[in-house]
């Protein structure tokens, strides 16, 4: 029942589609790659989702023995001649697979001999075999629908701007961490005039050289330019203008990302009002202060990040209240964010989220029926004043324990007792929560019988918490799992959530350090023991 594997958690970079939980969500500290002592447990739980393709299935096998093959030189020539065969549209998915598995073994000849084919390319830094021919060779793919080279910062922008310029029939362009990216990769870019997806985070992209791709592609639907430290309202303006001039409107924009760019209500405001059609918007870390629409119609938003902003929670609750369609919803460190320049604590107030603030957020977000997943990480005012069933035990019971996915990681006055919304008023009511952060906040064991009826619950973040494993004998454990009573700590947790895959027990004191990676084993070893005890 309780199978696992284990491993050190990997950093997954700055990526995702806009409002999901990324990492740039999670202010506290997650696990990356640092001790065993903070990583998470893992287990792999049997299969139950649709049936693998026959594809998928050759795939995976091949996968798992290419070591074998390689080291057989008979072998390795047969499968070679099968790789040359293999058809255009699974070379993508079997070369994603190879550099999940066994990086190492993908050289630059490997890569250029087999895998630069098919409609779409993915390369990224982390392959030790990618080099500049690797890259420079692409453009041996003509028909290249889709392509992903992720950070490679060591690589001159005449580069990328001679690959793109020669693959004419490019529909998505990822060059997410190409840090010298700029102005004639951007020129090329517009030359590509049916492309529907651009991504230049944390590239040296300019404003000004983004204009030419808004008036040249009118079929954009996602834009991404995230963390361009030379993106200010001084050098928006001219983008500003220049579509102001040929009177652009972005109505095939569907996806917009503009997280941490020194943009405030003056740049945003004008030019949102060009994007009537938007449904995904993240202007989290920027110096936005007002509604960034402001007067303009709202769009049917679907997914709102306004995280680390500097914007009134009321004016927040006010635009929330407007968004009927709203799925995914951040709203992590509201008053942390842009250029403070209040003068007096008074006014610094108006922009924190408070517990006051939050009971009219939940009397809003109730009326939200498609609402999914919501982020009030690192809202450190939450739980300040509040008492039992105060605000931030209104809030679970009324809306975390409907949604899929809650983060209030920390939030260092949440208290187990505000978990206990999650109970429900029958048994037959089980929360749909999947996936819930409480990193760093005040949760002991007394939480255990309110996390224990997440039946539905696969992530289970705890890092920096109480919780505890401290048992009595191997019969309280038998009873106390039975029982669920308060107290239990983590194993009762653990078996009365089936579907339970990941544990981050980071720092938590309570539990052993050698624990904390293998609490899975941990729990089939406990089982184990009784059985042999009775």
């Amino acid at each position: 029942m309780y199978g696992s594997r284990s491993y050190t958690a990997l950093p997954k970079g700055r990526r995702g589609t806009f409002g999901a939980a990324t990492e740039d969500d999670f202010l506290t500290g997650e696990p990356r790659q640092i001790p065993s002592a903070s990583a998470l447990s893992v287990r792999t739980l049997a299969f139950r989702g649709p049936i693998p393709t026959l594809t998928t299935l050759a795939a995976r096998h091949f996968v798992e023995n290419i070591q074998t093959l390689s080291s057989n030189e008979e072998l390795w020539r047969y499968a070679r001649v099968w790789l040359k065969r293999l058809p255009d549209i699974l070379v993508p998915k079997l070369f994603i697979m190879l550099q999940r598995s066994c990086p190492n073994l993908l050289s630059h000849g490997f890569i250029t001999l087999y895998f630069l084919r098919g409609p779409s390319i993915l390369l990224t830094s982390a392959l030790p075999g990618v080099q500049k021919q690797t890259i420079a060779s692409v453009t041996r793919n003509d028909t290249l629908h889709e392509l992903h080279l992720i950070g490679f910062d060591k690589y001159q922008d005449s580069l990328f701007a001679s690959l793109v310029s020669s693959l004419p029939q490019l529909r998505i362009l990822v060059l997410r961490g190409c840090t010298r990216v700029s102005v004639r990769t951007a020129k090329a870019a517009a030359s590509r005039r049916f492309l529907a997806k651009v991504n230049f985070n944390y590239t040296g992209v300019t404003p000004a050289s983004l204009s030419d791709i808004l008036c040249s592609c009118s079929s954009l639907e996602v834009l991404k330019v995230a963390g361009i430290s030379s993106w200010t309202d001084a050098t928006f303006a001219r983008l500003l203008n220049r579509l102001s001039e040929t009177n652009v409107v972005l109505n095939s924009l569907r996806n917009l990302k503009l997280r941490q760019l020194s943009l405030s209500d003056v740049s945003l405001q004008p030019f949102l009002a060009r994007c009537p059609n938007l449904k995904r918007l993240d202007v989290s870390f920027t110096h936005v202060r007002r509604s960034p629409f402001g007067t303009n119609p709202i769009p049917t938003l679907e997914k709102l990040t306004l995280t680390s902003t500097n914007m009134p929670p009321m004016d927040i609750i006010t635009l929330i209240a407007s968004l009927p369609h709203l799925q995914t919803l951040a709203l992590g460190a509201i008053g942390g964010g842009g250029q403070r320049s209040f003068g007096t604590a008074g006014s610094l107030s108006a922009v924190v989220m408070t517990d006051e603030a939050l009971a009219f957020l939940t009397d809003t977000l109730i009326a939200l029926n498609d609402l999914d997943k919501v982020s009030l990480v690192g809202n450190a005012k939450l739980g300040l004043t509040s008492r039992d069933n105060g605000a931030l035990a209104d809030f679970v019971r009324r809306v975390g324990r409907r949604l899929k996915q809650l983060n209030l990681s920390g939030l260092q006055y949440l208290r187990s007792r505000d978990m206990c919304g999650l109970m429900g008023e029958t048994s037959e009511d089980p929360p749909r929560l999947e996936e819930l952060s409480l990193n760093h906040t005040g949760v002991d064991d007394e939480a255990a019988p309110y996390l224990s009826r997440c039946s539905s619950l696969v992530s289970l973040r705890l890092a920096g918490t109480k919780i505890t494993s401290r048992l009595f004998s191997l019969r309280a454990c038998f009873l106390l799992i039975c029982l669920c009573s308060t107290g239990a700590g983590l194993f009762p947790i653990v078996d009365a959530c089936p579907k339970l895959e990941q544990l981050d027990l980071t720092s938590c004191r309570g539990i052993k350090v050698a624990d904390r990676r293998r609490f899975f084993d941990v729990c089939v070893l406990m089982c184990v023991e009784f059985l042999r005890c009775i």
